[in-house]
């Protein structure tokens, strides 16, 4: 093995810098041989890292600081390698477990991997991951776990001061999600009582500075000669350069109409025109990347140039393991891949062979009116931050270029310099109720990176208030405030699984919150749309599409889980899967907090009721007069529109509940049904007055 430095052995020589962090100055660094027969290669991979030389720093600075915050760039290696370096230095020894945060489920996934292949075992033993719903470790012998943000706050209401981890890096922590966010300010609470406990805080963009200082807003311990006691609580700052080449970035010189189209003529321009290289795709979601594989395809099929010699592949969180894998896999000679991706692949994810990436300048972001009471994941600009990453993409094996779909002078003048921190633009009901879940009842007082809006701090106070979750204390009620914050969904669906109980319909209501948690169980059907319309109509339930999946879910167990009865209806195969195994989970959950499972048969009326108990906030009525199609909330009165992809899209019944918005030219409602306004007055009384009511009968 190689050398490097061990908690306890003689300090490497270091520098105060002016920043006040510390900058690595020489070390000791032998080149190492094979991990053991096979490994060889890998461990040259791991020693040409950038990160590598910064090893021995690394250590020292964990050893000797609270908080290290290591700024770098995607690729330089930090994410698979420091855990390692820290697993190899003793962090994990005496059971203790060293903890890899990640804000995206397909990140935790693919490190694991990659960082299980490094060390030569399998995934699931000495390195395992933990995802909502999945969890790959073994407690006698997992040493390094990947998981992310908002698992390891769910540990949190098990273990408040998470006394089995020793290190918890936060890596990504630029993507400031509103998780990141939670953990950060709680991270700093627990090491005010654990000394032990190191942090590291790792990203490829972040302004290390005011996240310094956000964890140096308190007063260090000093020994009795005055002599700073280890760990010190000032945070150490190490910056590591990445090994990017040169990018050359080509912009439009007009604004495109339309970047899914743009973007399938710039990859056939690139494949006719430039040198070999994989390209990577940059747009907003499943959706547009659905129908940009769809449109690249039939080019490859009816094109007389060579573009046969494409790969294309989807990457966003919804896929399926061997989906991801092929994303990963090397290129076949004589082939160019074309991997086409939402913002996953900005920082998250490194992919080899990268020379060519195509930016459509937007992604999709949640945006929250707390007045309307309305979340839109809205398609908006990226930043220049974003922008940077993005380009940085296709400069990791050699000199690369960035095609931007968008003019120069838009990126200099309209593109923000920074992204809005989800907590400040998001409903922040799931976020309330984790705080009181870990006792904080305080939470307007409580210390965030970044202060969430008053506005939509109280609004979640309301909604939780009205769900039955919170008392007049704005404490967490018992039983209800409780079982709610133990199921890992929106509070909205646990109120629903916990209502179905009392209306003996909990078997159905748990296969609904199931498929609510999946992306789309639906196989896009741009260039189908006649035949998945067709497909969804032998499903369609008069009352919705909540009735409506059930029906799917009966169809596909009868079909002995068929993948060809899945590819003949139009259902994506892998999402089936997915929905079975969240089911069976939920199952677990719902009986571990006395939750009777009870099947209504086919009373669907009851099903609907416990649809209307968790989301009755989100009612909507069609007026006798008004334009085709329009509802209104009755909460609010904004206009609403069911979306074309529900059952009830041109049925237009009277009165709907939706699970969500989605916002484009309109605002429409996704995954609708039907409902009794009386149900309302019974559900939750104290949200909808009798006179408020009364006027829409």
């Amino acid at each position: 093995m190689s050398q490097f430095w061990k908690p306890g052995a003689e300090k490497p020589r270091l520098l105060d810098d002016e920043e006040g962090g510390v900058v690595f100055l020489s070390s000791s660094l032998s080149s190492a041989s094979s991990i053991g027969y096979g490994y060889a290669s890998i461990e040259k991979q791991r020693q040409r890292l950038p990160v590598y030389k910064y090893r021995t720093a690394i250590l020292y600075l964990v050893e000797t600081h609270a908080t290290t915050i290591i700024v770098g760039e995607t690729g330089s290696g930090k994410t698979t390698q420091i855990p390692q370096y820290l697993k190899e230095a003793g962090w994990a020894d005496g059971g203790r477990v060293i903890a890899c945060t990640q804000p995206r489920r397909l990140a935790v996934q693919a490190v694991a991997s990659r960082v299980a292949e490094e060390m030569g075992v399998k995934v699931g033993e000495e390195v395992g991951y933990t995802i909502r719903f999945e969890d790959f470790t073994n407690k006698d012998l997992t040493a390094i776990k990947f998981l992310t943000d908002g698992v390891l706050l769910r540990e949190m209401m098990d273990d408040p001061l998470l006394t089995k981890y020793s290190v918890i890096m936060v890596d990504e922590a630029h993507e400031r999600s509103i998780s990141t966010d939670i953990l950060l300010g709680l991270l700093k609470k627990i090491q005010r009582c654990r000394s032990d406990l190191r942090l590291i805080i790792s990203s490829a963009t972040i302004e290390a500075k005011s996240m310094s200082a956000f964890f140096h807003a308190r007063k260090g311990r000093r020994g009795l000669e005055g002599v700073e006691l280890v760990p010190r609580l000032e945070p150490a700052i190490l910056s590591v350069e990445g090994r990017g080449f040169n990018v050359q970035i080509h912009y439009v010189e007009e604004p495109v109409s339309d970047y899914v189209q743009a973007a399938v003529s710039t990859v056939l321009l690139i494949h006719d025109k430039e040198p070999p290289g994989d390209i990577l795709v940059f747009l907003t979601g499943q959706d547009d990347i659905d129908a940009t594989i769809q449109l690249l395809t039939e080019e490859a099929r009816t094109s007389k140039k060579n573009s046969s010699g494409l790969i294309i592949l989807p990457l966003y969180s919804g896929l399926s393991r061997a989906e991801q894998e092929q994303v990963f896999s090397p290129t076949p000679r004589g082939k160019r891949k074309v991997v086409i991706s939402t913002n996953i692949a900005e920082t998250s994810l490194t992919l080899e062979g990268i020379v060519y990436v195509v930016d459509s300048g937007f992604s999709k972001q949640r945006f929250y009116n707390p007045i309307s009471d309305i979340e839109n994941l809205v398609v908006a600009p990226i930043s220049k931050a974003s922008a940077r990453q993005r380009a940085g993409r296709a400069g990791r094996v050699r000199p690369g270029k960035c095609y931007r779909l968008y003019t120069e002078e838009y990126f200099v003048k309209e593109i923000p310099a920074e992204g809005i921190p989800e907590m400040q633009r998001s409903n922040l009901v799931s976020c309330v109720i984790q705080l009181k879940a870990l006792g904080i009842d305080n939470i307007l007082g409580f210390d965030w990176p970044a202060s969430p809006p008053p506005e939509a701090m109280i609004r979640a106070l309301e909604v939780l208030y009205s769900l039955g979750v919170l008392d007049d204390d704005a404490k967490l009620t018992s039983p209800t405030g409780f079982q709610v914050a133990e199921i890992p969904l929106e509070p909205m669906i646990s109120k629903m699984i916990l209502s179905s109980n009392e209306l003996g319909c909990s078997e159905e209501i748990i296969t609904i919150s199931a498929v609510l948690s999946i992306q789309s169980i639906w196989v896009s059907g741009r260039g189908a749309q006649k035949e998945l319309d067709e497909a969804k109509l032998r499903f369609a339930a008069a009352e919705g599409d909540h009735v409506t999946f059930l029906n799917i879910y009966k169809g596909f167990l009868q079909s002995c889980k068929s993948s060809h009865w899945c590819h003949k209806n139009f259902i994506n195969y892998h999402a089936m899967k997915k929905v079975i195994e969240i089911r069976e989970q939920l199952r677990r959950i719902a009986q571990r907090i006395g939750i009777v499972m009870k099947s209504c048969e086919s009373d669907m009326q009851v099903v609907r009721k416990a649809v209307t108990a968790g989301f009755f906030a989100n009612a909507c009525y069609s007026e006798a007069y008004s334009q085709s199609g329009m509802y209104k909330t009755v909460r609010g009165s904004q206009e609403v529109y069911i979306h074309p992809s529900s059952v009830l899209f041109r049925v237009n019944p009277k009165w709907v509940i939706y699970h969500s918005l989605v916002s484009t030219d309109r605002q429409y409602m996704r995954n609708v049904i039907s409902i009794d306004p009386s149900w309302l007055l019974e559900v939750a009384p104290h949200f909808y007055q009798q006179h408020r009511l009364n006027p829409i009968h």
